[in-house]
């Protein structure tokens, strides 16, 4: 769902006003946590959940107990290797790309999951948790990396992308921080998320706030690639975002000053398992 945040870009302009994104930002960006300290959580909901696998790395997915994995033949063919282990744990690694496919996911109990599964040489390796209300996880014998702390109450949409602005556009001094919030890997490849073909878009640095589950905001640079000027309307936005608002209303014609600006994109899921 894409919403606009009519009081978010107030905030944002009246604060940036008149400042143009560039090659070289005002404040650097933090370094990048080890994506071994980063796991990303999903509560099962009843509907298919979309798994990127990286090409070549293993990818390890928790489920609350032992599953039997069902596939399609193409997908068998194209997974490097598979381990399924007595906790849970499913430890995959893709030999190639391929596209999403449905997966049948069965525990020995008779209960089920659907996943979503391709993969990519972009995709994260960092570990998937899959929660399920069905089951008392705290029985399960949890390891230091799943154990997260509460978001604060009031952080929100609002906090999160003025958050993101501030890393891109303000001076260190003036950047106030998120306790829990951590930025995460995300590809810096050229996504097309414009429908049309007159913007070009690729992230910049994405982030992950504590708790479960858990917020994503991902910075995105928005280049035109047209010869009049361009209107950012989130409705030609492809993904699934909780929240899209643009750094400025418009980008200029390509070539001309202003013809860049950001997009941040709020969601409930990574970048690349929230891309369409």
């Amino acid at each position: 769902m894409n919403k606009p945040i009519s009081k978010l870009t107030s905030i944002i302009c009246s604060f940036f006003c008149g400042i143009v994104l560039s090659t070289a930002f005002a404040a650097p960006i933090p370094d990048i946590q080890s994506a071994h300290e980063v796991v990303d959580h999903v509560v099962w909901k009843n509907i298919p959940i979309r798994v990127v696998l990286p090409v070549g790395q293993e990818r390890r997915i928790d489920f609350p107990v032992p599953v039997k994995i069902e596939w399609p033949n193409d997908v068998a063919q194209k997974t490097g290797n598979l381990q399924l282990r007595e906790n849970g744990s499913v430890y995959w690694t893709a030999g190639e790309t391929f596209d999403r496919q449905r997966v049948n996911v069965f525990t020995f109990t008779g209960e089920s999951y659907l996943l979503d599964v391709e993969a990519r040489h972009d995709a994260p390796a960092r570990t998937l948790v899959i929660l399920d209300d069905r089951f008392d996880t705290g029985k399960r014998n949890t390891t230091k990396e799943h154990h997260t702390k509460s978001a604060p109450a009031n952080l929100d949409s609002v906090d999160l992308v003025r958050f993101v602005s501030q890393m891109l556009y303000a001076p260190r001094r003036l950047i106030k921080q998120l306790p829990g919030v951590t930025r995460v890997p995300v590809t810096k490849e050229d996504v097309p998320l414009f429908k049309g073909g007159e913007l070009r878009t690729s992230p910049i640095a994405q982030w992950k706030t504590p708790g479960v589950p858990a917020l994503y905001v991902t910075a995105i640079r928005v280049t035109s690639n047209a010869l009049i000027p361009v209107m950012l309307d989130p409705r030609h936005l492809r993904g699934d975002w909780l929240n899209a608002t643009p750094q400025h209303g418009e980008v200029n014609a390509a070539g001309e000053d202003g013809d860049t600006t950001a997009w941040y994109l709020v969601s409930s899921r990574p970048f690349e398992e929230t891309v369409q």
